[in-house]
């Protein structure tokens, strides 16, 4: 029974031109579940790459937008682990797709080339790139803050550093004037 349906979906991807985009792992239809509380982004991010490879002859423009997208999410990727729990950008595309499926497709099977899918996709696509530019932009500003706090930390250091031993000479000084008093006032034999 395998063996038929994997020769099917041969039969298939040589008639109707999806052997490009089959021939890599992925995800070819848009998940069911979108609850927030799976915490893999896999299947989404999977998908809008597997429709990406899939429009890259019949609508480049869109393919590429969608390859820009993935791209940035790469190149940032780990920095946002480091410091987040999940990858924004990740959460925006699971947020994109699963608009569509919860408002238009709830039940059907969307394939990565639906025609209603991809027309909703173009539309999206600039507010998408709009979100994911707004990320990256915060990010890069709280990292160059944090870089500017930590030069301004470690030019203070030196004068840290001084007027702590200053400070500890100083009680230091305190505390042996306030001994010698205490002594003093002490009878002895």
């Amino acid at each position: 029974m395998i063996k038929k349906g994997f020769i099917l979906l041969s039969f298939l991807s040589c008639v109707f031109g999806w052997g490009a985009v089959l021939s890599e792992p992925g995800v070819y239809l848009l998940p069911m579940n979108c609850s927030e509380l799976l915490p893999d982004p896999t299947p989404f991010t999977n998908y809008l790459e597997a429709v990406g490879r899939g429009l890259v002859s019949s609508n480049s423009k869109l393919s590429s937008r969608i390859f820009k997208v993935l791209a940035i999410r790469q190149k940032v990727g780990d920095a946002f682990d480091r410091q987040r729990d999940q990858h924004p950008v990740d959460v925006l595309v699971r947020k994109t797709l699963c608009f569509y499926r919860d408002t238009k497709e709830p039940l059907k099977p969307v394939t990565y080339d639906d025609t209603n899918f991809v027309s909703y996709l173009s539309a999206s696509m600039p507010e998408l790139e709009k979100k994911v530019n707004d990320i990256v932009f915060q990010f890069e500003l709280e990292e160059a803050s944090r870089k500017q706090f930590e030069k301004i930390l470690e030019g203070n250091s030196q004068l840290i550093r001084r007027l702590k031993t200053d400070a500890e000479e100083a009680a230091q000084a305190e505390i042996d004037k306030i001994a010698r008093k205490a002594r003093s006032q002490v009878k002895g034999p």
